[in-house]
């Protein structure tokens, strides 16, 4: 009986400290994470092996670095809050909340977001289809599954922090505007991702706890990332999802200097993102 017991408070206990799933299915938390936005000193972090502990030991001579001249972010340091993650009141729909691919009104071609990806992922000049604004062919190096694809129908393109996660970790906060920007945003070159579709299908909207790419060599640049695109667009991250981040950071032996992203790069990324809010107008 008082094994029985102990099983039972045990599992009572794991229960209590496990994510909750609603019933519109998203993973609901009573905490998160989000990149932290504090200007760090950079130094030389080749020789990383734990990545929190090298962050603090990299960058914890901060007190003056108001007059550093290149000032950093540190994509490994985290700010904690208490407060409720995935706490949507409206089931994700792709169409509704973020809308589909856009022919930007502003330029002077028939070429929609997919289109534009396909052209600027390409190694080659392009072939497109009998409309001219449809690509049909070029050559995509996938970095997921490292393997080079020459026809467009083998390639979709990937949303780097998916729609979905984006959406519950944040977005569902934005206006639709803004949504629609971010499911169209063009303002650097891994938010859209050109990839083989079936790798693409297999991510699907999982974080990097249900999926990383099989191509080894890519793993800490899609880490990096991932980090980036949260911290470009203040998006949250889930307990699980940031203690497997810095794990497979670890794990991967990355050189923290992929981790470190300049104040000045992030200003930048954000004015794009303010410039360009009348894209979906």
């Amino acid at each position: 009986m008082k094994i029985s017991f102990l099983m039972m408070l045990l599992l009572v206990v794991s229960v209590g400290n496990a994510a909750t799933t609603d019933t519109l299915g998203n993973p609901r938390f009573d905490d998160f994470y989000t990149v932290k936005e504090q200007v760090v000193k950079s130094q030389d972090t080749t020789n990383s092996i734990n990545p929190v502990d090298m962050a603090h030991s990299m960058w914890s001579d901060v007190e003056s670095f108001y007059e550093i001249s290149a000032k950093i972010y540190s994509l490994v340091e985290f700010d904690y809050h208490k407060e409720k993650y995935g706490d949507v009141t409206e089931p994700y729909n792709r169409q509704k909340h973020f809308g589909g691919w856009l022919n930007d009104h502003r330029d002077d071609n028939c070429y929609n977001t997919r289109a534009k990806v396909l052209i600027r992922d390409s190694s080659v000049p392009v072939s497109f289809r009998s409309n001219g604004c449809a690509v049909s062919s070029g050559k995509w190096a996938d970095p997921y599954g490292a393997r080079d694809y020459t026809s467009a129908a083998d390639i979709q393109i990937d949303h780097f922090v998916p729609l979905k996660n984006a959406y519950i970790s944040g977005a569902y906060k934005w206006n639709r505007e803004k949504r629609c920007l971010y499911g169209n945003f063009l303002g650097n070159d891994f938010h859209l991702l050109a990839v083989y579709g079936k790798e693409n299908s297999s991510k699907s909207d999982k974080t990097p706890e249900g999926y990383m790419p099989p191509n080894r060599a890519y793993q800490c640049q899609y880490l990096a990332q991932w980090l980036k695109i949260k911290l470009i667009w203040s998006l949250g991250l889930t307990p699980p999802e940031k203690d497997t981040v810095v794990e497979l950071v670890r794990d991967n032996h990355c050189d923290l200097n992929q981790f470190a992203f300049s104040a000045q790069e992030l200003a930048q990324q954000r004015r794009f993102i303010a410039d360009n809010m009348n894209l979906c107008q």
